[in-house]
C-alpha cells in the first residue's frame, strides 16, 4: 500500500515538499483553498477551508502463491490490493453536506525466478464512488488506471465524476516542479469540463495538507469538491507493489 504519494518524502533543497508542475499556472483560474489536518492513520478529522470533515479508510491485501515447476525454480503469485474509503464534509465552504462512499481494487501478477522478481498489472486499479449532497443521492465517480502513451515510469489514472448533472474529467499528473523525470504515483490531478477546459486542480503531495484550486462556477463546485476530497484522502495502492 502506498500511503499518499511516494514523493511526499522527497524534499527539494532539504526543506520544501515537492510540488506538482503547472499547479501555480492553474491557480488564477479558480479559488485557492487548502485541505488541512488530513490524518495519517485510517480514521480522523480534516478541514477544507472552513468546512469540517471526517474520514474512514480500510485497506486489505491478499497474496496467493503457487508453483508449477517441479524443480522449484519459478514461483507465481497473484497479489490483490483492495479497500474502502468513506467521508463526510459539512460547512459553507463545502456548499452544504457532502458524503462519499468508495471502493477500490487492483490485481498484479508476480513471478519469482531465483533472486529475481517480476511484477505486472493483471487487473488495473479501479476506484468507484457514490456521493450524496444534503442527504440526497447526487452521482458518482469512476477512476481507473490506464496504459501510458509511451515509455514512462508514470502510472496514469483517468476518470469521470458526474454530480448533480455536472460532468468533469479527472486526469492524473505526474510531473514534479523542477524535474524532468515523472513520478510513478500521481502528484496531483486536474479536472476538465466537457470542452476540455481545466476548471480545477489538486496537489496530492504533502503530509497533512493538500493544495486545491476550486472552480468559480457554482454548477461545477460540488462535483469538484467531491472529486478532490476523495483524491486527497485516497490511499492509491499503485499498479504493483
Amino acid at each position: 500500500m502506498r500511503v499518499g504519494v511516494a514523493a511526499a518524502m522527497l524534499l527539494l533543497g532539504g526543506c520544501t515538499v515537492a510540488t506538482m508542475d503547472g499547479f501555480d499556472a492553474i491557480a488564477p483560474a479558480g479559488e485557492r483553498v487548502d485541505m488541512t489536518g488530513i490524518p495519517g492513520w485510517q480514521d480522523g478529522a480534516f478541514r477544507l477551508g472552513g468546512a469540517q470533515g471526517h474520514v474512514r479508510r480500510r485497506a486489505v491485501g491478499a497474496t496467493r502463491e503457487w508453483n508449477d515447476d517441479p524443480w522449484v525454480q519459478v514461483t507465481k503469485a497473484v497479489v490483490e490490493r483492495t479497500g474502502t474509503l468513506s467521508f463526510d464534509l459539512s460547512g459553507t465552504d463545502a456548499g452544504g453536506r457532502i458524503e462519499g462512499r468508495c471502493r477500490y481494487g487492483r490485481v498484479e501478477g508476480r513471478q519469482h525466478i531465483g533472486p529475481l522478481s517480476i511484477s505486472e498489472p493483471v487487473r488495473p486499479l479501479r476506484l468507484a464512488c457514490a456521493y450524496r449532497i444534503d442527504g440526497q443521492d447526487a452521482g458518482g465517480m469512476d477512476l481507473s488506471g490506464i496504459l501510458p502513451t509511451g515509455p514512462t515510469p508514470a502510472e496514469p489514472r483517468l476518470g469521470v465524476i458526474d454530480v448533480q448533472g455536472t460532468e468533469l474529467t479527472v486526469t492524473s499528473r505526474h510531473a514534479m516542479t523542477g524535474s524532468r523525470q515523472p513520478l510513478a504515483a500521481p502528484i496531483g490531478y486536474v479536472l476538465s469540463d466537457r470542452d476540455g477546459r481545466v476548471v480545477g486542480a489538486i496537489e496530492t503531495n504533502g503530509l497533512g495538507t493538500r493544495r486545491l484550486v476550486l472552480p468559480r462556477s457554482a454548477a461545477e463546485r460540488h462535483a469538484a469538491i467531491a472529486a478532490m476530497v476523495t483524491l486527497a484522502l485516497f490511499w492509491d495502492p499503485g499498479d504493483t507493489d
